[in-house]
């Protein structure tokens, strides 16, 4: 399941929840999204968007806090029927700024996940749904395989 084979081992996950297929979604995704989005975002997909997938994969990840003793942290990366469906619900929120993203999941909170090309560069960033703009986005990683396989960014969503 190429990048499932390498996942950190501070993500935890299901892998019951693998669901691979959904081609035409991940077509469409091809077709609308505004920016060029990386290869292993759509190996990603294929991985989870068949037929049974409840919207996406969730990941909870363990982090290790000196005050707190440890922190978990909710990670739901969207199937790519849920990523397209909430590009429309985050448009009627902020046209002009998700004309540029391309929104990939959430932390089951009030952060969304996305790619774009902020003010470090295309990537991977996080930002409170009800602030969506680069000037409020804090970059995670480059890609998908350097936060799900590298670990890139844990350090910086267990911080916000």
């Amino acid at each position: 399941m190429g990048i499932f084979d390498s996942i950190n081992r501070q993500f935890l996950y299901d892998r019951t929840e693998l669901h691979p297929g959904g081609e035409d979604a991940i077509k469409s995704i091809r077709e609308k999204t505004p920016v060029q989005l990386p290869a292993d975002y759509y190996e990603f997909l294929s991985c989870i968007s068949g037929a049974g997938n409840p919207g996406g994969m969730e990941f909870e990840i363990e982090v290790e806090d000196e005050e707190a003793g440890g922190l978990s942290i909710s990670v739901c990366l969207w199937s790519a029927d849920r990523a397209f469906g909430m590009q429309n619900e985050f448009a009627r929120l902020k046209e002009s700024f998700s004309s540029k993203v391309w929104f990939i999941g959430t932390d089951l909170g009030d952060m969304v996940y996305f790619y774009g090309l902020g003010s470090d560069g295309f990537g991977i960033y996080l930002v409170e749904g009800g602030s969506l703009g680069f000037a409020y986005a804090d970059k995670v990683a480059d890609t998908l395989t350097d936060f799900l396989v590298h670990g890139t960014g844990i350090d910086v969503i267990a911080a916000l």
